[in-house]
């Protein structure tokens, strides 16, 4: 969420992603706040939107 940063807090961020991933009937796990600040920290240099290679290669189709 480069863009998006600094428009949501944590614990909005974790609402959101939680809504997202229950919808159209899904039964994901909730997002915390805590989860949602960690990737945060762990993206926290990343200026630009991720790439199609970059996604591919942290989470490559089975």
């Amino acid at each position: 969420m480069t863009a998006f940063k600094d428009v949501l807090d944590d614990d909005e961020t974790a609402a959101v992603l939680t809504f997202v991933r229950n919808t159209f009937d899904n039964n994901a796990s909730v997002v915390s706040a805590e989860e949602v600040a960690a990737v945060r920290e762990a993206t926290k240099d990343k200026e630009i939107f991720y790439s199609p290679e970059e996604l591919l290669e942290q989470h490559p189709h089975k």
